[in-house]
């Protein structure tokens, strides 16, 4: 678990303890939008990253719809952790690609994303992620259900993307519920948005939801670990 000793003196500590390359972020709005920091200080770079992100989703497509998931591993029987490692995710982000490059779909699906890496008292880390289409290809998550074969099979989104972290960690479909977790909003509703790219108030609402991964508490920060990163188109 990372703590932030918050104080240096009777000052706000600006950077992070463990690699001071990070700074942190304290205040409640960054570049006037709302931001989480009920757990502690965020790291303002990450929010750059994420600002910048959204950003270029939204210069990109005229339409956007945006997904906040979890990626978590089984906790029992599972021998394929070796820790602190994200070729997980980095599996998991090229065969996304793969099933979203093959899907039956007309228009391009353009995905972006940020994810971080946290760990606090499990024996396994586990992802959060943001991931923005382009929303003219896709507007919902689909039946989050299981197909009538037992597996996730079904041509959707929510289902390409249980196959994709069940192929990152090597574990069998069928026992994949609860490893794909989509949380809810405020307002108890999935964590997703749907909506055209000059809509302010939505992306607002959105980078709120999205600050939650840019937030210092529970990241191994100086455990030379990679914690956050983005998609690089």
């Amino acid at each position: 678990m990372n703590l932030i000793i918050p104080n240096v003196g009777q000052r706000r500590r600006k950077r992070h303890q463990d690699n001071p390359a990070l700074k942190l972020f304290w205040e409640f709005e960054y570049h006037y939008m709302m931001v989480q920091t009920q757990k502690g200080p965020l790291i303002e770079n990450y929010l750059e990253t994420l600002l910048r992100v959204m950003n270029q989703a939204r210069q990109d497509c005229s339409r956007l719809f945006a997904v906040r998931i979890d990626l978590r591993f089984p906790v029992e029987d599972y021998t394929g952790y070796i820790g602190l490692d994200n070729a997980y995710i980095r599996n998991f982000l090229d065969f996304l690609q793969w099933e979203l490059n093959v899907a039956d779909n007309t228009k391009p699906h353009k995905m972006r994303y940020v994810w971080c890496l946290e760990q606090v008292t499990s024996s396994h880390h586990h992802y959060h992620l943001v991931l923005l289409f382009n929303g003219n290809a896709y507007n919902w998550l689909g039946c989050m259900k299981k197909s009538s074969d037992g597996y996730y099979s079904y041509d959707n989104l929510y289902h390409r993307l249980v196959r994709a972290w069940a192929f990152a960690i090597k574990w069998p479909q069928e026992c994949m519920d609860l490893l794909v977790r989509v949380p809810k909003k405020h307002d108890k509703t999935l964590a997703t948005w749907d909506f055209k790219s000059d809509d302010q108030t939505a992306f607002a609402d959105l980078f709120y939801a999205a600050s939650y991964l840019c937030k210092a508490y529970s990241k191994p920060i100086g455990q030379g670990v990679h914690c956050f990163d983005e998609s690089q188109r």
